[in-house]
């Protein structure tokens, strides 16, 4: 394993849990850094990324990479704070997401004009928050007519995967139970199909895909109009909102016994 010269900060307005960077945004560095040295081509034209603990924001973080370019899908690409490992990027191949029927910006716009922040574990979140500065206020929320899918609209400003895999992010939370309960990325697999454009209007779709004990799965897919942007399969955790300082308390009223 070798540690290289490179070094990044994640900036505050790309936070998710407060004090912490965005986990799709996290993803896309890991995954950017990884199609660097390996880039996706024959069967290994996805990313995944294992997410080992949350990223803190303004602190310079180091790159690890474990072994050579020879080695393909056998390297790998970690992230570290100090000795803490935070990510890790690796080649596999393309779950095979079955991707629901697209829906249109028009629909796409009014259902995220129903959507409620009320509760909102994390207000400041890069992606979902409603108070982010700067953020990309991806309101996935139920589509009518469709019980089997959220979705918003989204415009991209900025270039690179980042951007790209953060807005496939939160809206797959919001599929399992995200508001009622704190979520925490730990798993993420991304497809890109196409180069997403910038400054136009695009769709986020998010689907549930099950639950298991403390995990659940969701499927998000990023369209321009019926055209698959790029995909992603996720693993999230359920914690308590006390798991993370400043986690805004739940909207609903505690029962008194």
């Amino acid at each position: 394993m070798r540690t290289t010269p490179e070094t990044l900060t994640v900036s505050p307005l790309r936070a998710g849990p407060p004090g912490c960077g965005n986990g799709g945004w996290v993803c896309g560095l890991l995954t950017e850094r990884l199609d660097d040295l390996v880039p996706a081509e024959g069967d290994l034209t996805s990313a995944t990324v294992r997410l080992s603990a949350p990223t803190p924001l303004e602190r310079p973080l180091r790159w690890e990479v474990d072994g050579s370019v020879a080695d393909g899908g056998d390297l790998s690409v970690h992230l570290l704070d100090g000795d803490t490992l935070l990510g890790t990027a690796r080649r596999t191949t393309d779950p095979g997401l079955a991707i629901p029927p697209p829906v249109s910006l028009e629909e796409a716009r009014a259902a995220s004009a129903r959507f409620d922040a009320a509760g909102h574990p994390y207000p400041g979140c890069f992606v979902c928050g409603p108070e982010a500065e700067e953020g990309l206020h991806v309101y996935a929320s139920p589509v009518t007519g469709r019980g089997d899918v959220l979705a918003a609209p989204v415009t991209l400003s900025e270039e690179g995967l980042p951007s790209v895999l953060a807005a496939l992010d939160c809206p797959g939370a919001f599929t399992v139970g995200f508001g009622e309960e704190a979520l925490l990325l730990g798993t993420f697999t991304s497809t890109v199909h196409a180069e997403a454009p910038l400054g136009r209007e695009l769709v986020v779709l998010a689907w549930e895909m099950g639950r298991e004990g403390r995990k659940r799965y969701s499927g998000t897919a990023l369209l321009d109009g019926d055209r698959v942007l790029a995909s992603a399969a996720a693993t999230w955790i359920a914690v308590g909102r006390d798991a993370i300082p400043g986690t805004a308390p739940s909207a609903r009223p505690q029962e008194i016994a």
